[in-house]
């Protein structure tokens, strides 16, 4: 009877009845429970009821697609299966987009070329796209010839035209009328910078194109070197009246006394060169009175360092390779009031003076306005 009582509560635990007891529970699976002494009577349970079959969660229903649809995705389909004449552009790189967002460097009006073993006047304009006429035009004492120096610096300009340095009181109008252009020639191009004809400075350089040097006077006589028999000149370098002498009829005096290296001619059709050997330092003197015009260049080339005097007969006198300048743009000086100092700055082969004499726009020979 005791038996039978715990089969019942037994059963009412498995069913989900309340039981209440200090022993542990058996765990035991449902199926097959054998009770101790008891022979199973519990039916095995159909799994396929309690679990139903697995469904493939793969598939969906189709959903209905409109015939508007169905065209466009054929439409798409065979835009994708065509193929493309050529592949999509790769990516940019950042320096790449950068440098095509970025301005291109601003043009100058010139730039300074070191001649190289080889080199010719020739060779080097036919390597820049410029005529050998510029080359010689913008590099003073420079001839038609194939010598050059090693090392020697040469200015090239942005192209076939002339290198000029503004004067004190000088316009855009003078510069055109000077060197054969109009006015917008210069100011339209983009390297001088020019907003308007009045926009620019003294000692300021332009580029004109197509600009070319007035023809030099033709050589009508050659005069021998000065007389140097007299005192020398004070080489202390200090300022006030340093040349002096016998005037010319023409007004002018020599700027220093020194034998004449190169004259006048065709093979320097410029002006006459002044020997300084063992005058290094000697002050020059200006040829004549009168507002000096221009005073500074390039130190590297051409004429280097100078200065350029206005009388008032309208008579330029010019004083290149010097060494130093003791005058600015806009001062008065006197005839025989020192200018500069002696040197070889620029094309030079040594220490001399250059010295040119442009009367009404057009260089002269010196040697018929001097004593």
């Amino acid at each position: 009877m005791l038996v039978i009582i715990f089969l019942a509560v037994g059963f009412a635990t498995i069913t989900g009845g309340t039981f209440r007891t200090d022993s542990r529970a058996f765990a035991a699976p449902i199926t097959g429970l054998t009770l101790p002494g008891v022979s199973s009577s519990i039916p095995t349970t159909d799994q396929s009821v309690l679990r139903p079959p697995a469904i493939n969660k793969t598939l969906r229903a189709d959903v209905p697609v409109a015939a508007q649809h169905n065209e466009v995705a054929q439409q798409l389909a065979a835009i994708n299966a065509t193929p493309t004449s050529e592949p999509p552009p790769p990516a940019e790189d950042a320096v790449v987009r950068a440098a095509n967002v970025a301005p291109p460097p601003p043009e100058k009006p010139y730039t300074v070329y070191e001649v190289q073993d080889g080199d010719t006047i020739s060779s080097i304009a036919a390597r820049t796209g410029l005529t050998t006429a510029t080359i010689i035009d913008n590099n003073a004492e420079i001839q038609d010839t194939d010598f050059l120096r090693l090392g020697q610096s040469l200015i090239i300009p942005a192209g076939d035209g002339v290198v000029h340095e503004i004067r004190y009181g000088e316009t855009l109008s003078d510069v055109a009328s000077r060197f054969g252009v109009e006015v917008a020639a210069i100011t339209d191009f983009p390297a001088n910078a020019i907003a308007t004809a009045d926009d620019i400075q003294e000692a300021q350089y332009v580029f004109v194109p197509g600009g070319t040097q007035p023809a030099a006077a033709p050589v009508a006589s050659i005069l021998p070197s000065p007389d140097v028999s007299g005192d020398e000149p004070d080489s202390s370098g200090s300022a006030g009246i340093v040349a002096g002498g016998e005037s010319s009829s023409s007004g002018l005096i020599w700027p220093v006394q020194g034998p004449v290296s190169s004259p006048y001619g065709p093979s320097h059709p410029l002006g006459l060169d002044i020997d300084g050997f063992n005058l290094g330092g000697a002050p020059v003197g200006a040829a004549t009175s009168g507002t000096v015009v221009f005073a500074g260049g390039n130190a590297c080339c051409s004429y280097g360092l100078y200065v350029v005097v206005m009388s008032p007969g309208g008579i330029e006198t010019l004083y290149a390779h010097l060494s130093s300048i003791v005058v600015s743009q806009g001062q008065t000086v006197s005839q025989g009031e020192q200018v500069g100092v002696m040197g070889s700055t620029g094309y030079s082969t040594g220490t001399h003076l250059h010295f040119e004499v442009i009367d009404n726009g057009v260089r002269q020979n010196p040697a018929e306005y001097l004593p």
